[in-house]
């Protein structure tokens, strides 16, 4: 009986960790997985950092699931690429955060028109680490697309180095979210363990 207790203890603690990880209370790790997903094509990424009750004010007002999922069909189609080029320090609400982040919006039809890229300004709320609210304007204070030192590197030129984030990070992964998958993975080979005795 106890060992059944402590399995059943076990494979509680493990499912809930693993539920921290997956949830990711990190506001930074939201919105590069959104970047991540417009990226690399992935719808159900992107839908699966916004709420779907949220607002976005990208490129007009969309609210609602099927308005949300209608614009980001729209921006694949188009094949938004977003690069982060300044992400702020997350404020903390009593229930949620706040971020303000800079990033590099490109798409193809804005290629096909010699507009590369595009600097956005983009402000979130995430609560259950899920944006709620997405506003993006185009940054007023970016250089222009000559003197923009990652437009000038794409075309040869040499770029400032990344600025920091503000979070300590390992090989590109926030170090909060490195330390939730050792405990995940510690929790599942104590559990293993357990049960092979």
């Amino acid at each position: 009986m106890r060992r059944l207790l402590l399995a059943a203890l076990s494979l509680f603690m493990a499912l809930v960790f693993s539920a921290v990880a997956l949830a990711h209370d990190d506001p930074i790790v939201t919105v590069r997985i959104l970047s991540n997903g417009f990226n690399v094509l992935d719808m159900d990424a992107v839908l699966g950092e916004i709420s779907d009750t949220a607002t976005l004010s990208v490129d007009r007002p969309v609210h609602g699931a099927s308005e949300i999922q209608a614009w980001v069909r729209e921006q694949m189609d188009h094949d938004l690429r977003i690069e982060i080029v300044d992400i702020g320090t997350p404020q903390r609400l009593p229930d949620g955060y706040t971020l303000t982040w800079v990033a590099r919006f490109s798409r193809e039809d804005w290629r096909l028109a010699g507009v590369p890229a595009r600097s956005v300004s983009n402000d979130v709320t995430i609560r259950n680490g899920r944006i709620t609210n997405w506003t993006a304007s185009i940054a007023t204070d970016a250089p222009p697309p000559s003197q923009d030192p990652a437009l000038a590197a794409a075309h040869g030129g040499a770029a400032d180095a990344p600025k920091p984030t503000g979070v300590p990070e390992v090989f590109g992964v926030p170090l909060t979210l490195l330390l939730a998958i050792v405990v995940v993975a510690f929790g599942g080979v104590w559990m293993t363990r357990r049960f092979v005795r």
